[in-house]
This record gives C-alpha cells, sequence and structure tokens, in this order.
C-alpha cells in the first residue's frame, strides 16, 4: 500500500475542517431552512393550476 502523499494529507485537512464546521451546535445549514410560506403557497397554487389544465386539457 503507498504511503500518504501531500495531497491526501491536504484533503484530509480540509475534510476534517468541514466536518467540524457542520458538528459545531451554533452551525445554522442554509439548505435546510424552512421554505417561506409565501413560496409554499405559490407553489400549491402552480400545482392546482396545472391539474386543472391537465384535467380541462383531457376533455
Amino acid at each position: 500500500m503507498a504511503a500518504p502523499t501531500v495531497h491526501d494529507q491536504q484533503v484530509r485537512e480540509e475534510l476534517e475542517r468541514r466536518l467540524a464546521l457542520i458538528e459545531d451546535p451554533a452551525y445554522e445549514d442554509p439548505a435546510r431552512a424552512d421554505l417561506p410560506a409565501r413560496d409554499i403557497w405559490l407553489v400549491l397554487a402552480l400545482v392546482v393550476v396545472i391539474c386543472i389544465v391537465a384535467y380541462a386539457w383531457g376533455y
């Protein structure tokens, strides 16, 4: 098995840094933030409009 290279060590250090950041209790992931109510209503309205159009198109 080959000995670890400098590149492998840099990758490992970067991974450790990112893991430490994510595991920090104060870290808030913007990707997991709740959707605003306005966006939910817009999506719901879009789904209803698409269903109505698809239903009407079927006849």
